[in-house]
């Protein structure tokens, strides 16, 4: 009888001695605190493509006319693109180098410096100093060109996230003479933002 006491109470102590074991990492081990892990991807634009135009030096003279329209169209300088417009009809390319964003592409197109200096009437349209200019791409219908301005201009392209993207510049000439046969020059610059 006290054998089986003292075993009733050994295998009592096992148990409670097992509650113990499995209780005790809980409250022994138990955390203050507790990590989170926060990662941050950059917005990253990284766009390519320098190029240059001479007016009307693709297939003509390269020299510029007053009133007259000229397109940066390897096809033809006096040549209007396509209804729509195809890769062949547009000079320049743009690149997306490596962003991980869609893009607004937007072009801008300088005043002249250097012989008469026409200026941009930011209207699409000339005046007797100045040029009118417009901005398309291929793919796009061509009603839909937008207005090269000096600052401000629309997105040429919105929502961009292609690899590469062909695109060219209509330009229309002072509608005034020339007062000298010196060179003028301006720049087209096209920019990428973030998409939203």
């Amino acid at each position: 009888m006290k054998t089986r006491r003292i075993g009733m109470l050994f295998g009592l102590l096992a148990v409670f001695g097992l509650l113990a074991g499995l209780l005790s990492p809980a409250v022994a081990f138990a955390a203050t605190s507790a990590d989170v892990t926060i990662t941050g991807t950059p917005t990253f634009i990284a766009i390519t493509g320098t190029d240059s135009w001479t007016i009307n030096g693709l297939t003509g003279d390269s020299k510029m006319d007053v009133n007259t329209t000229y397109y940066s169209n390897p096809l033809g300088d006096t040549t209007s693109p396509s209804a729509t417009v195809v890769d062949g009809e547009c000079k320049f390319t743009v690149t997306n180098a490596s962003s991980n964003v869609a893009l607004d592409l937007t072009v801008n197109i300088g005043n002249f410096s250097g012989g008469d200096a026409m200026t941009n009437s930011n209207l699409g349209t000339n005046g007797a100093n100045s040029f009118g200019a417009y901005t398309y791409y291929s793919g796009m219908t061509y009603t839909g060109k937008v207005i090269g301005k000096t600052t401000g201009s629309a997105a040429l392209y919105s929502d961009w996230s292609g690899s590469t993207l062909k695109w060219g510049i209509e330009l229309k000439t002072q509608s005034g003479a020339w007062t000298s046969g010196t060179a003028e020059t301006s720049t087209a610059t096209i920019t990428a933002t973030e998409h939203v």
